[in-house]
């Protein structure tokens, strides 16, 4: 292929980005979540680990507290998760998923595996363990 100019890499990861959304935004319409606001990242992570204060919930979706609060209060419109007391302090609140939101971010997980196995269609081992390495070096590179 040859030399690669470096802002053809910049092009193909908003390229990479724009068909990553195009992929996901019908499945997403399709159960009612916006994309790009958060909701999956969300409904993703309190299924992994539920009854966590909205700060630790803001940190492990990187998202800032005050974002994380509009997003909490268009899924607890939704029906899809509570804020409770939390018995140890009494100034917290516990984010929570509901019965609905269980249901609503399995539905999540299942489009994520989908397109986890569109990305990966085609690459072997070596090459996912090269593109990972490379990801994540560009991330160090603009995190630091």
């Amino acid at each position: 292929m040859g030399m690669i100019d470096k802002k053809e890499i910049r092009k193909m990861l908003v390229r990479t980005e724009r068909a990553r959304k195009s992929v996901l935004q019908p499945y997403f319409a399709e159960i009612g979540l916006p994309l790009g606001q958060g909701h999956v990242r969300i409904l993703e992570s309190l299924l992994a680990a539920d009854h966590i204060t909205q700060k630790e919930l803001a940190d492990r979706c990187h998202v800032d507290v005050t974002t994380m609060s509009r997003s909490l209060d268009r899924l607890e419109e939704a029906g899809f998760l509570e804020r409770r007391r939390d018995p140890g302090n009494r100034r917290s609140f516990l984010v929570c998923l509901t019965q609905s939101g269980v249901e609503e971010a399995h539905k999540v997980l299942e489009i994520l595996a989908e397109l986890d196995e569109r990305i990966c269609r085609d690459f072997d081992d070596a090459q996912m363990d090269q593109l990972y390495r490379s990801l994540e070096k560009i991330c160090r590179n603009l995190e630091s």
